[in-house]
């Protein structure tokens, strides 16, 4: 039974999702609260699996709260459910930490997807802003850095960056290239290394400042 967080600022739509959720098979909702706040004061024996997060806050704050949740339970996804469409917003929430990024008036059978692909361990966002998400890294300016070969890909890396753009797992990967999950593991290491990244949101970020942003027109 996965355990679910709702912060949302809007009784309704908070009430409207508590029920929703609480219907859904193998999910329970172990709190709601209107603020965040009210969030990192529960002291949980285990922490939740899913915090789905209305954004509807200042840039800053909602950064540093999507931080503050990774930062205290490690291996809870967040779920950004907002209005904001803007590009500069979703990509700040993914850098943060964010596992996903849906938007409010999405139908329930689009929310319960979002929820169980990021619970799987897939990223996430819904197709209305998928486009805007694409054309940013197809259109970054290439920018010269110190070292081209610290950055330049080799075609199976390329290939490998696509697929985890597109949320895929080690396993899936592996399948999909016809080659070992260790592999694949090797692979994926080699590439944070050479974007310098942590995690995927960095290295999709780091891909596109360096101007290898249309190795994800696959995506």
């Amino acid at each position: 039974m996965h355990k679910i967080v709702i912060i949302e600022s809007e009784p309704f739509i908070r009430e409207g999702l508590r029920v929703l959720l609480s219907k859904e098979p193998g999910f329970t909702v172990i709190y709601h609260a209107a603020v965040p706040v009210a969030l990192f004061r529960q002291a949980w024996l285990t922490p939740p699996d899913l915090i789905l997060l209305d954004m509807m806050m200042p840039k800053k704050y909602g950064v540093e709260v999507i931080k503050e949740i990774k930062k205290r339970w490690k291996t809870t996804k967040v779920l950004i459910f907002t209005v904001k469409d803007e590009e500069e917003n979703i990509c700040d929430a993914f850098r943060a930490g964010a596992d996903g990024y849906i938007l409010k008036g999405t139908t329930r059978p689009q929310l319960i997807d979002a929820m169980r692909n990021i619970l799987a361990g897939r990223y996430y966002v819904c197709s209305d802003i998928l486009p805007k998400i694409i054309q940013s890294y197809l259109s970054v300016e290439k920018t010269p850095v110190d070292n081209h070969l610290n950055w330049k890909l080799t075609s199976r890396e390329s290939q490998l960056l696509k697929l985890i753009a597109a949320g895929y797992k080690n396993k899936e990967i592996a399948d999909s290239l016809c080659i070992s999950v260790k592999t694949v593991e090797t692979h994926r290491a080699t590439l944070m290394k050479k974007f310098n990244a942590h995690n995927v949101a960095t290295l999709l970020s780091g891909a596109s400042q360096t101007g290898v942003g249309s190795s994800l027109q696959a995506w």
